[in-house]
């Protein structure tokens, strides 16, 4: 599933129980005002709702919601070419023709 801002708003909604007619893709994360545990929490919801793992360090560097669809979508795009990559090399060689 493609990450939007709607999709990923209900999301952290549901999660935080932050309104989601009060979110906006400029929201910061801190405006959340969530502790520590909240925002884990959310990260993994997001990651397991959308199929995707992503490092602290990217986390990090997020600022808005806005900037988390982004890393979300970029997530899903990279886990899709590693998943592209690997099954084309598990795929049998085409057999060459006798000649």
């Amino acid at each position: 599933m493609h990450a939007t801002f709607e999709l990923v708003a209900e999301r952290i909604s549901i999660t935080s129980g932050v309104p989601v007619e009060s979110l906006r893709p400029d929201t910061t994360v801190k405006d959340l005002t969530l502790d520590s545990f909240m925002l884990i929490e959310m990260a993994v919801d997001l990651q397991e709702e959308f199929d995707v793992i992503f490092s602290q360090e990217a986390l990090q560097r997020v600022v808005t919601i806005a900037d988390l669809v982004d890393l979300l979508n970029a997530s899903q795009a990279a886990l899709l070419r590693a998943r592209s990559a690997a099954a084309a090399e598990s795929a049998p060689a085409a057999p060459t023709p006798a000649g």
